[in-house]
């Protein structure tokens, strides 16, 4: 159990640049069952602690749980430092799949309208979280108002956030499509062509001075020699 009552991700301090976990607002039952260190295994156990630390009275870090059921919900933040640490860690350790600033560019120039639009929409949500950081609002209220003011969720804007981590204020826009089209083409490991190793035997075996390495370049510049083309 911890020793104090785990301070507040707010304020100005808290930049764009800030990592932030994959999940930011946990019901109860989710703490429960998270198995996050120095957290009770049960829902009364949660309740306890943030009862003991008064969680619902930090601002802008505890609401209620809208819909069936009812309940509260709490901000990552207002966790026990174990825990917030933890979070943070699985969030670092996740692998970054994005491409190139070139490669997002090119990306991004050749999407339609609509596609640009959605992320021209995204960035004005985050620098609007920006100037509301600036003008000393917290993060969980600049995050909240900047959802409310492009019509989405908060959670929507978080996972903005998380998209635009460590990319310079200038490329964001080109980061900030939809995810499907913002991922790496993957190599093509598919098998070679029956077209393509005839071409490369009876080259590398004729008479000559070509290596195979040689050939096996040749063949690849050949357009019908490339793996799916007929």
């Amino acid at each position: 159990m911890p020793k104090s009552s785990p301070s507040p991700a707010n304020g100005r301090g808290d930049q764009m640049s800030v990592v932030e976990p994959k999940q930011i607002w946990w019901t109860v039952e989710e703490l429960a069952n998270s198995g996050l260190p120095e957290l009770p295994g049960s829902k009364p156990g949660i309740n306890l602690l943030a009862q003991r630390f008064g969680w619902r009275a930090i601002e802008g870090c505890a609401k209620r749980k809208v819909g069936r059921g009812g309940g509260w919900i709490y901000h990552w933040s207002v966790l026990p430092l174990a825990a917030r640490r933890k979070l943070l860690t699985d969030a670092a350790e996740t692998p970054d799949e994005r491409p190139d600033r070139g490669n997002a560019w090119a990306a991004f120039d050749s999407l339609p309208e609509t596609a640009k639009t959605k992320a021209r929409t995204r960035l004005a949500a985050l620098q609007m979280v920006e100037g509301l950081h600036q003008s000393g609002v917290t993060h969980v209220h600049a995050v909240a108002e900047a959802a409310r003011q492009c019509g989405s969720s908060a959670r929507s804007v978080y996972n903005w956030i998380g998209m635009v981590e460590g990319v310079a204020p200038e490329d964001r826009l080109a980061y900030l499509v939809p995810r499907n089209r913002l991922a790496v083409r993957k190599p093509n490991k598919a098998a070679c062509t029956q077209a393509f190793m005839d071409y490369l035997t009876s080259d590398y075996l004729r008479q000559g001075p070509p290596t195979f390495a040689q050939c096996y370049r040749a063949a690849c510049k050949k357009p019908s020699m490339r793996v799916g083309t007929s």
